[in-house]
């Protein structure tokens, strides 16, 4: 991992004495230690938005070793929607792995058996069904605009991009109209590249491509900033994919590489103006990645049919076994690591068929299973998914319909949302399905709001050039601020609380390097100065 640029006096960290913030918590809960306040500022220079992924500020441990504390910005991608670049992420991890956590269900966005999220500026949307946007306020999900089909945004300097039905917008007006032949899918911006899929299926499914006339899966890369206007296809970087159709459930970014997995085994690399296929598709072999997510200096990409994590390391995909573990009472076979994602400091992994939630610490090395998102049926090594006989029983539905997924883990403030979903997000019928009835169908489609201590995110505002940041352990609170401004502040639990009693002093610090992965900027210093 390459070090971080240095910029004199554009960073410094300071453990500084701050007055108590006034708690809810009775004195008797609030440890000595917390009478000096823990605040660090951070002041760096992003450069100008491409797409980069802007990667890890800092990682620090406790003196005593008990916790890690580190701030960064998070690089994943779920099936199919991407992480949200410009939020920053606040945490404070236990070493030992050791950590509690509460789940709640959140009422319904749809009425269907699944449901999606992403998130943008703090803000948790739900694309199936119609776009909807939870409230917090009111505790209920709220209708928003949509350009067609399950839009995606995302926010390219202080501007926004949407990726809607085979278009691009930028802040309201299009920027690449649909094609005149087949459709455009899964776009992703990055690296100052506008990627995405061309595909034409009109002349059936899934087979070798021979020629245009008779159908194709190509890959665009199109240089492409903001100032630019209209996209120039004339431009654009194709590769014409082996077989016809193959389109993608997730894109990942590592580096100076763009990457994909196509739906048919197939995985490619775009980098210096160049496609190239490190893994050629094979129809009949299944071999999907379904998530990404940058650990450290690597990409994790979650996989079907083992259920696994396969690492990327900018040259080869490896499998890591026990990545995450198997779940005692199910079936090995079949297996998907659809979402990945960084919350706490950790790393989280949501696994079909049965709906598995795991968590990964990095500094004890150790998985913990923290719950299945559903409570029915009972666990079963005698078939693959769930329901599968009595789906099978159904004349014309196909056996997984009612496998369990985990369809998004989106960080938003100090939570995370857990979404679920059948196979899709399939309309309940209760004539086809009545071992469902007449509750238990609604477990597919329902959004879990996952609340666990020393978590902390916020929308950052983009500035052309140095913007500073602060992130503040203040007595039972922890805080971020930009440029003088509170973005967001959340309460420590008191087992935090307690291992900081001893965390005046910081050691083994990194500066631009975490877990987040290296810092993408311009500018970035660090220094330690304790009371």
């Amino acid at each position: 991992m390459s070090t971080p640029k240095r910029h004199p006096a554009s960073f410094v960290l300071l453990l500084a004495v701050l007055p108590l913030v006034a708690s809810s918590q009775t004195p008797a809960t609030i440890t000595p230690a917390l009478e000096k306040a823990m605040k660090i500022t951070v002041t760096v220079d992003r450069g100008a938005d491409r797409g980069q992924c802007f990667g890890s500020l800092f990682e620090a441990k406790t003196a005593d070793g008990s916790l890690v504390i580190g701030a960064g910005f998070q690089n994943a991608y779920n099936t199919r929607y991407r992480a949200d670049r410009h939020a920053v992420q606040f945490f404070v991890r236990p070493t030992d792995g050791q950590r509690t956590f509460e789940t709640k269900p959140l009422p319904r966005p749809n009425d269907l058996c699944g449901a999606y999220l992403y998130g943008r500026e703090e803000v948790v949307y739900s694309t199936y069904g119609g776009n909807k946007a939870w409230s917090p306020g009111t505790d209920s999900w709220q209708t928003v605009d949509s350009v067609g089909g399950t839009d995606e945004t995302m926010r390219i300097g202080n501007g926004v991009l949407t990726f809607g039905s085979s278009t691009v917008l930028l802040n309201g007006e299009t920027i690449l109209p649909p094609p005149d032949k087949g459709s455009y899918q899964l776009f992703f911006y990055a690296n100052g590249h506008l990627c995405f899929y061309h595909v034409d299926r009109s002349k059936g499914g899934y087979r070798p491509y021979e020629n245009d006339d008779d159908g194709f899966s190509k890959l665009h890369a199109c240089p492409w900033t903001p100032g630019d206007g209209q996209v120039d296809l004339s431009k654009a970087i194709v590769l014409t994919l082996p077989v016809v159709g193959e389109t993608t459930f997730a894109w990942g970014q590592l580096g100076k590489q763009v990457v994909t997995g196509s739906n048919i085994g197939g995985f490619y690399v775009f980098q210096d103006g160049t496609w190239t296929m490190l893994r050629a598709p094979v129809l009949g072999v299944s071999f999907q990645l379904y998530s990404t997510t940058i650990y450290r200096d690597r990409l994790l990409m979650g996989q079907y049919p083992t259920g696994r994590l396969f690492e990327y390391d900018g040259e080869k995909l490896t499998d890591i076994a026990g990545w995450p573990p198997y779940l005692d009472g199910v079936s090995r076979s079949s297996r998907e690591a659809q979402t990945t994602a960084i919350y706490g400091g950790d790393v989280f992994v949501g696994v079909w068929p049965w709906g598995e939630l795991w968590r990964y610490n990095p500094d004890s090395a150790a998985w913990t299973f923290m719950e299945r998102m559903f409570k029915h049926p009972a666990r079963s090594d005698k078939i693959t998914h769930p329901y599968d006989v009595e789906t099978a029983a159904v004349e014309g539905k196909v056996s997984n319909q009612w496998g369990q997924r985990v369809t998004s883990l989106v960080a938003a403030g100090p939570d995370l949302f857990v979404s679920t979903s059948a196979k899709w997000p399939c309309p309940w019928d209760a004539r086809a399905f009545p071992f469902l009835a007449p509750e238990d169908w609604k477990s597919y489609g329902t959004v879990h709001r996952l609340a666990m201590p020393g978590h902390l995110g916020a929308a950052t505002h983009w500035t052309e050039g140095p913007t500073t940041f602060e992130f503040a352990i203040d007595g039972p609170k922890a805080t971020i601020t930009q440029d003088g401004k509170r973005l967001a502040e959340t309460a420590l639990s008191n087992s935090i609380l307690l291992r900081l009693k001893g965390g005046e002093k910081l050691a083994d610090a990194h500066w631009g390097t975490g877990i987040y992965g290296s810092f993408n900027g311009r500018t970035i210093e660090g220094s330690i100065n304790t009371p």
